[in-house]
């Protein structure tokens, strides 16, 4: 690995990062000698991931913290704990997905699994960590979504939480696509407030063979057939960080905002993808889900 930073030092969370490429992520940046705060679902796990990435980086500036994202009320408390935790915050990387079995499944708080934790999640925490990543000289939001986004046929977002006609493909496709579109939206509002010490862009990592895969086999299994001819064409998730790391710490990208980005550079989008009215919509759906989570925040947007 290369030190390929920003000049200075930064202080970057990354979220899902005690197993594959967010661990990745963490990594390399770590070894580029920023301050890391990873984040995971699991304690033990978690922990592990920091101790390793301390010992493969020689950084002891790593830190782990622990919240399970697919709830709301943990991304609150967790995006608390941050802000009191550390002086400054200059980059979140959304790295944390989810990927779950062919049969419908809701949170306790009553969400579409898939879509509270691809989708709702980042929206919620990204608002929660802005007024904080606004005092930072250059901040940058990096989201990782997924070429996924194509599959799942076009939106419904008369049923956004797939209430009618949910499938695994359906559920994940459609949560990369909206999150990338709250992505687009964040990048507009920000512009059009006059922000602009905050890029927010958006990035896809491949097709890399990680803990996503095992956990949607183990819940699908009929998908194995497909996963086992996909193996040939899978990249390592040190490769699929690539691209989180490149959008968080490379000097070539200060002051970039509003991509959707693979392979450290912006990727063509299909115009048929791209939808105002979509992003609208999806904006103010999740405004009005996380609305009791946001009641005593200021949100700058």
């Amino acid at each position: 690995m290369t030190r390929n930073a920003t000049t200075e030092p930064k202080t970057i969370l990354v979220t899902g990062a005690s197993g594959g490429i967010g661990k990745q992520t963490a990594l390399a940046l770590a070894v580029q000698g920023h301050t890391v705060i990873m984040h995971g679902r699991n304690p033990d796990k978690t922990r592990r991931a920091c101790e390793w990435v301390i010992e493969q980086s020689g950084n002891h500036n790593v830190h782990a913290h622990v919240a399970d994202l697919s709830l709301m009320s943990e991304v609150v408390r967790f995006a608390a704990e941050i802000r009191e935790s550390y002086e400054s915050l200059d980059v979140l990387v959304n790295n944390a997905g989810g990927q779950f079995g062919s049969s419908r499944e809701t949170t306790a708080e009553g969400y579409e699994k898939t879509f509270a934790i691809n989708t709702l999640a980042p929206f919620l925490l990204t608002n929660l960590l802005l007024p904080k990543l606004r005092e930072s000289p250059s901040a940058r939001i990096v989201t990782v979504s997924s070429e996924s986004y194509r599959q799942a046929g076009r939106p419904l977002l008369d049923d956004v939480e797939l209430k009618h006609g949910y499938s695994l493909i359906r559920a994940y496709g459609f949560s990369k696509l909206y999150v990338w579109w709250l992505m687009r939206q964040f990048d507009a509002r920000l512009k059009a407030a006059g922000v602009t010490n905050v890029t927010v862009n958006t990035v896809e990592p491949g097709s890399a063979v990680t803990g996503l895969q095992r956990e949607s086999l183990r819940k699908s299994p009929f998908m194995l057939p497909l996963v086992i001819l996909w193996l040939p064409f899978m990249r390592t998730a040190r490769h699929g960080a690539r691209t989180s790391v490149y959008m968080a710490s490379s000097p070539k990208v200060e002051g970039v905002s509003g991509e959707f980005c693979g392979n450290c550079r912006p990727k063509r989008i299909d115009p048929r993808w791209i939808s105002a009215d979509g992003e609208r919509r999806i904006w103010d759906y999740c405004a009005d889900v996380c609305s009791p989570y946001l009641r005593d925040v200021a949100v700058p947007i």
